[in-house]
């Protein structure tokens, strides 16, 4: 199968269900490549992931028997300048591709010697601008060990709603 991806956000920070999207298809014997109408051809499927509820969807065209819009930032709607997380717009990644180790090559500069990934999720501090307490729930809870995306690579970004922005040593917290 011929499988695209869209960063909807960018390539400014990897997205990490992309990778593991692109790390599952691999393994299945897929061809994977990031998405260029110009280029590509027609795909089996394309994968559309945004983060962020304040980017502009993808504006072109896609050529794809299948496309799939997924993430937060289509989950979210902004209503009187707050985010309203929608949980049924919200498609979850399915076990067996949440727990693969991620294509870092998807992000060869932004990856390079540093791991990326999610311990935990959920946040207490419900602050009312963010979505995480509804959309994960208010308790903190594990959903990874560190091996799930931390081969021996240099850095770790831990991708944590509940902590602050710290650096301790080479591990990276980043919210």
């Amino acid at each position: 199968m011929k499988i695209g991806l869209i960063d909807i956000d960018g390539h400014h920070f990897p997205n990490i269900p992309l990778m593991k999207l692109s790390a599952w298809h691999k393994k299945n014997g897929d061809s994977v490549e990031w998405y260029n109408p110009m280029f590509c051809g027609k795909m089996d499927i394309v994968y559309m992931s945004k983060i962020f509820s304040f980017t502009d969807d993808y504006p072109f065209p896609v050529y794809a028997d299948k496309i799939v819009k997924s993430g937060s930032g289509y989950a979210i709607k902004i209503v009187d300048s707050k985010e309203i997380y929608d949980k049924s717009a919200d498609v979850n990644l399915p076990y067996e591709i949440e727990h693969i180790f991620p294509d870092y090559s998807l992000y060869p500069d932004l990856t390079k010697d540093t791991a990326y990934g999610f311990l935990t999720r959920g946040c207490p501090r419900n602050c009312e601008f963010c979505h995480v307490g509804i959309k994960e729930g208010k308790c903190s809870i594990k959903v990874a060990d560190l091996s799930e995306f931390w081969n021996g690579q240099k850095n770790i970004v831990l991708c944590h709603p509940n902590l602050m922005p710290a650096r301790i040593g080479n591990i990276y917290f980043n919210n």
